[in-house]
């Protein structure tokens, strides 16, 4: 019996189709993890200094560039235009620009995404918190919610992190810039990070509501640049990764040291007498020599479940991304799982299909969206 034409054709090109996986999958190299084979494959590239990611509830993937553009990868493909409505953003990356991007927790109902990024002015610049309704195709009614009182005119980077705790309150972080100092300031917002209701205002409890002389909207201060901030999901701890390659849980009213002392590349830290009576909060984990640890996840889907309840890390100098293992007494197993040299990782966040999605620009070439995947 003879194949009808319409078939021959579909045979053909699921060929083709299957080659080309295959094609893409051989080109695509595999690395060996102590638990799994996995292999890195591109989601999307040509971006322009990608920061960080947003999955929406259909798939679709909000990516935040530094020159100040927002991007949207729909079904898999980078769309030719940026999402408009972002405000004016200082364009300066590494150091500034369009950084973190949220979804409030009840976006289904009121489509609210937010984002951090660094507002100049007068005084300078600082860091922002901004937020509009996104239809799937632009944002409307954007304005900030919250305008931090870090401004800066030196050189320093300041950038900034924001998330949703299991308490609906909006963490933000705020770096110190170039005048660190100002981290033990109980005064302005610089080296600290923030807890904000979802529309900037000042929740009652903060640890210094009503005391003289400090922010109410502080949380914890002694930081000098927070590049990654995750809640850890079977304690709903917040953990902020310091650029300087600590770990820290942020609790209420912590002091975590910075400039007088660091727990990860100290060695660089300006010696600095620590006045008399400071009560300092010591790092959760560090590392040494430096990796720039940046992006954090807490990874709970089920195409690696060996893996639940890991942390996977973003590095800028070690050009990978490094995982770590609990148990009931804390950090067990630390493994780079690649390196590729050049890429410097900033983001790092969990798809809906259970896979791991990272961010990252290179010493010389675009900036990517990649995805880990099994290898088999």
């Amino acid at each position: 019996m003879k194949r009808s034409s319409t078939s021959v054709l579909l045979l053909a090109s699921l060929a083709v189709l299957v080659s080309a996986t295959f094609a893409q999958q051989k080109a695509t190299p595999a690395y060996d993890t102590k638990e799994y084979k996995i292999r890195v494959t591109t989601v999307a590239d040509g971006l322009s200094y990608p920061y960080c990611l947003a999955f929406l509830p259909d798939g679709n993937i909000l990516v935040t560039e530094m020159n100040g553009k927002l991007r949207l990868i729909r079904n898999g493909v980078l769309t030719s235009d940026p999402i408009g409505g972002i405000p004016m953003v200082l364009p300066d990356a590494p150091s500034h620009g369009l950084m973190d991007i949220a979804l409030h927790p009840n976006y289904a109902k009121n489509h609210l995404i937010y984002f951090s990024y660094n507002k100049p002015g007068e005084k300078g610049v600082t860091e922002a918190v901004a937020r509009g309704t996104f239809d799937g195709k632009q944002l409307t009614g954007v304005k900030d919610i919250f305008v931090a009182d870090a401004w800066s005119k030196t050189k320093g980077r300041q950038n900034s992190r924001i998330a949703f705790g299991r308490d609906g309150m909006l963490y933000m972080t705020v770096s110190v810039g170039g005048e660190i100092l100002r981290a033990q300031d109980m005064k302005d917002h610089a080296g600290k990070v923030l807890r904000l209701r979802d529309d900037g205002s000042v929740p009652p409890d903060n640890p210094y509501v009503g005391k003289d002389g400090y922010r109410p909207e502080i949380f914890t201060n002694g930081h000098g640049n927070i590049h990654g901030l995750a809640i850890r999901p079977e304690t709903g701890e917040l953990f902020g990764m310091e650029h300087g390659d600590e770990a820290n849980i942020l609790k209420a009213g912590g002091n975590y040291g910075w400039p007088y002392a660091q727990q990860g590349q100290g060695t660089s830290v300006e010696k600095l007498s620590m006045p008399a009576g400071l009560k300092l909060t010591s790092a959760y984990m560090s590392w040494n020599p430096q990796r720039r640890v940046s992006g954090v996840l807490f990874y709970t889907g089920d195409k690696f479940p060996k893996w639940k309840g890991n942390m996977f890390l973003g590095t800028l100098n070690n050009q990978q991304i490094h995982r770590v293992a609990f148990t009931k007494d804390g950090p067990a197993v630390h493994e780079d799982l690649f390196t590729v040299k050049g890429l410097q990782v900033r983001d790092v966040r969990q798809g809906p299909d259970g896979l791991i999605y990272f961010t990252s620009f290179e010493e010389a070439g675009p900036g990517r969206v990649l995805r880990i995947e099994p290898g088999y």
